[in-house]
């Protein structure tokens, strides 16, 4: 059995995958039949795949093998490769339900390659696509009654949550939580989320990226560590650099497209007002290669997070020392 689970909502994906490891645990309390590996940091993929797929569990009869962006970090090469071995062993693998694959992509991942292909043709497929507006007030109501049943919030303490947060899908999700442990069995307010839940892109973070976009490193870290010397959650700044960042390459595409009313490129990027007021000159400054660039290394950042291979705060000073 194969999932390929990909798409711009890299949270939820990824949460999906975490659930297929989570149902697969029960029958495998010891974990000796499951494994993962990262694309990124395997230059071999093809090689890992097959040795990992040829080994036998001696503990489990079940096995799950987790890869991770073996479309966008690995080599058109590798992926043919394994695109090859995949096909010459396809009815085994799609119908064996004791041995389970799972291809994640952080992002969106190119089509035009033989692996995606074949993924999109014979696997169990998934495109966790970006939420806006009814669909990511669902989720978040979703997201809340998971926690609960009874968990309340009003439309308009919803509506401000949202407009604070964004749609960025892990930042949202921990909101809920903290608002959830304060209000429980209360319902959550205007006033409560005013009060909890900072604006996603405050001044001082502006301030931050504007100096990043100077090359200003001297001043980029001694706003970083005025955050974090304020006991600042680093996986809510961190996470609040990916949102921005992600936010400027929207605006930047808008540019491009020759969009230069604020309304216009809010319409267009589907981002709060004040958002694209704020991103604007900044989307200016920095020009699409480095934007991309940037963007491009707060992911891999954000998935040895993940993965526990990199602390976050040296994430953050990473972030700014490479630059």
């Amino acid at each position: 059995m194969i999932f390929f689970l990909y798409g711009e909502d890299s949270f939820r994906s990824y949460e999906r995958v975490l659930e297929i490891k989570d149902r697969f645990q029960l029958s495998d309390k010891s974990n000796s039949g499951l494994s993962s590996f990262d694309a990124e940091e395997k230059k071999n993929v093809f090689d890992e795949f097959r040795k990992t797929y040829e080994m036998p569990s001696l503990f489990s009869p079940k096995r799950l093998l987790v890869v991770k962006k073996a479309i966008s970090a690995a080599s058109s090469e590798e992926q043919k490769k394994l695109s090859d071995f995949l096909k010459e062993n396809a009815e085994r693998i799609l119908k064996d339900e004791d041995w389970i694959v799972v291809f994640w992509e952080g992002d969106m991942p190119k089509k035009n390659n033989a692996l995606f292909k074949f993924l999109e043709q014979n696997a169990k497929k998934q495109n966790f696509e970006g939420l806006s507006g009814l669909k990511l007030e669902q989720w978040a109501m979703k997201k809340l009654k998971s926690l609960n049943a009874e968990a309340a919030i009003s439309k308009d303490a919803l509506r401000k949550l949202l407009a604070y947060a964004g749609n960025d899908t892990a930042v949202l999700s921990n909101e809920i939580e903290k608002l959830f442990s304060y209000s429980y069995p209360g319902m959550i307010s205007e006033e409560i989320v005013d009060m909890l839940v900072k604006a996603r892109i405050d001044n001082n973070i502006f301030n931050t990226i504007d100096a990043i976009a100077s090359g200003n490193k001297k001043k980029a870290f001694a706003l970083l560590h005025k955050h974090l010397e304020k006991d600042e959650d680093p996986f809510y700044l961190f996470s609040m650099f990916v949102y921005q960042f992600r936010n400027l390459l929207r605006v930047n595409d808008a540019l491009e497209a020759r969009v230069m009313q604020e309304a216009q490129i809010a319409k267009m990027t589907r981002l709060h007002p004040y958002v694209v007021k704020k991103s604007l000159m900044q989307a200016r400054n920095f020009g699409s290669f480095r934007l991309k660039s940037l963007y491009q290394k707060l992911s891999v950042f954000d998935l040895k997070i993940k993965t526990g291979s990199l602390d976050i705060k040296l994430a953050l000073d990473k972030f700014i020392a490479e630059i």
